[in-house]
């Protein structure tokens, strides 16, 4: 007998679990953080953990850390004292161009320009 491919695998990953697990990105977030240590910490395969953590979050993990990433820089952009090379780093990614890019793709527009935007709303 042949499975529906498409019927939903995997189980969700329980509140606590998923509290620790943001609690570890958010600690994280300045440096990589590999699927593979979360699952670790999960007591899970990787993808096993993909798809508990799909299922649960409605992302993917990588989606998701981006998302914390695109969070912690937005709040350190209010602070004009720090530079964007600093708040890239910061934010765990790899240099100004990678945040830039993935700024732009997901705000729709550059992050000079968002700070400046923010001055001017100040």
């Amino acid at each position: 007998m042949m499975k529906d491919v498409k019927s939903p695998k995997g189980k969700e990953l329980s509140k606590p679990l998923l509290k620790r697990l943001t609690d570890y990105m958010w600690g994280k977030l300045h440096s990589p953080i590999y699927v593979e240590d979360m699952a670790s910490k999960s007591n899970m395969s990787t993808f096993h953990f993909a798809r508990s953590f799909k299922k649960t979050t409605g992302h993917s993990p990588h989606k998701y850390l981006t998302t914390m990433r695109l969070e912690k820089a937005v709040s350190l952009m209010e602070n004009d004292d720090i530079s964007l090379a600093d708040v890239a780093s910061e934010s765990g990614f790899s240099d100004q161009a990678h945040f830039t890019r993935v700024f732009k793709k997901r705000m729709g527009t550059t992050p000079a320009a968002y700070r400046k935007k923010l001055k001017k709303s100040a």
